[in-house]
């Protein structure tokens, strides 16, 4: 899509934002927002602007394992969390509600069925995000690899396999699973790719726009994964790009023609709107 604003274009990318999934989630922790006080362990989405709405609608998150009897549901948050914990408050009847995504049960489900063929797991990721460690705490001894200097300092396992962050970017997890591949020629290596599709999407549509671009305005959190892997995949392509959170956020854009607008994976529609129409106010 395409739209002439006085003497700047922006396009924005066919693919964007929220999939199916996270809007399905998004809208299930709004209706239980209704019925009585909700405590999310951890952040729900890793996003200022969800952060915010929740808040609004009274929903309390980084809530501790001690404060639980505070509220009538306790919510599993989007990136999920250890299969363990989450055992042990079934057990003590902790009202739980679990809006995990899909995405992160299809990978821990995926290093489960790892773990009958090796003993040596890992996990593609972010050493500090929760959607990795809720993946890799699916299985005892597995391990977030992060980069090359993860991969470096493994020590040699006959047989070992990996599953992925479901909100990297895809040419990063092919590169560091190709590294893995390699890492010991004489032992056997299996990588089952639980990227989510969404994310594919994303940065295929973003890519495919980038030649006719200035600068590329993401929408979304600095340090969020899907928001980075976008930002990533503009700059390999030698593109200027800004992740903002809001409008004030936005960057100097008036001697840009060609403004390129995408969002990381849990961005808000109100904000893709308003960063949009300030976009529009900067030519």
């Amino acid at each position: 899509m395409k739209t002439m604003i006085r003497n700047q274009n922006l396009q924005v990318a066919t693919q964007l934002g929220m999939d199916a999934d996270a809007r399905r989630a998004l809208a299930r922790i709004e209706e239980l927002a209704e019925e009585g006080e909700i405590g999310v362990v951890g952040r729900f989405m890793p996003d200022d602007g969800v952060s915010a709405h929740l808040a609004s609608l009274g929903v309390v998150e980084l809530v501790d394992e001690t404060e639980f009897f505070r509220f009538s549901r306790i919510v599993i948050p989007y990136c999920g969390i250890s299969p363990k914990k989450q055992k042990q408050w079934t057990a003590a009847n902790v009202p739980l509600i679990d809006l995990t995504s899909p995405q992160v049960r299809r990978a821990q489900v995926s290093l489960g069925i790892l773990k009958m063929e090796t003993s040596t797991l890992f996990v593609i990721g972010r050493h500090s995000d929760p959607e990795s460690k809720a993946i890799c705490e699916s299985q005892p001894n597995a391990r977030v690899l992060e980069d090359t200097t993860d991969i470096a300092r493994l020590y040699f396992a006959p047989r070992s396999a990996a599953v992925c962050q479901t909100t990297l970017a895809p040419r990063r997890i092919a590169w560091l699973s190709e590294q893995l591949r390699h890492r010991w020629r004489d032992a056997d290596f299996t990588f089952l790719n639980t990227v989510s599709q969404s994310m594919k999407a994303r940065e295929q549509a973003l890519e495919r726009q980038l030649a006719n671009a200035d600068h590329v305005i993401i929408i979304g959190r600095r340090g969020e994964a899907s928001s980075d892997a976008l930002a990533d995949s503009a700059l390999r392509q030698s593109r200027p790009a800004t992740i903002v959170g809001a409008p004030h956020e936005l960057p100097d854009l008036s001697d840009c023609k060609r403004v390129l607008l995408t969002a990381g994976g849990f961005a808000l529609d109100d904000t893709v709107r308003s960063v949009a129409r300030a976009i529009a106010g900067k030519s």
